[in-house]
């Protein structure tokens, strides 16, 4: 019996792409790469360097997951590229109109 558990653990070790494919796995990496990405604009915004640095030593490593586990996410095109820009700049928009219209009390 534990030789079978040990040859079922080995296999796993072998072949680990199997469950890190997972759908939701990746899009939870491109969440948290885009979130990342957003903080690095902060940090920069604060002129906290060591902050955004960081930050994208993170982004980075998120980056280099995704493209490990989820190749067909990691490709990036131009259109995803844009539209991932686009949310940005759209968040960036929303804070500031929250912002103004709550006269910095958000």
């Amino acid at each position: 019996m534990k030789s079978v558990l040990a040859f079922i653990f080995a296999i796993g070790l072998l072949v680990p792409g199997i469950a890190a494919s997972d759908p939701s796995d990746c899009g939870r990496l491109m969440y948290q790469i885009n979130h990342y990405e957003g903080m690095v604009g902060r940090a920069e915004q604060f002129g906290k360097d060591d902050w955004a640095e960081k930050t994208q030593r993170h982004v980075d490593i998120l980056e280099d997951r995704l493209a490990d586990r989820c190749p067909a996410f990691s490709a990036r095109d131009e259109q995803q590229e844009a539209a991932r820009q686009m949310a940005l700049l759209l968040k960036m928009a929303a804070t500031a109109a929250a912002k103004f219209f709550t006269m910095g009390m958000y």
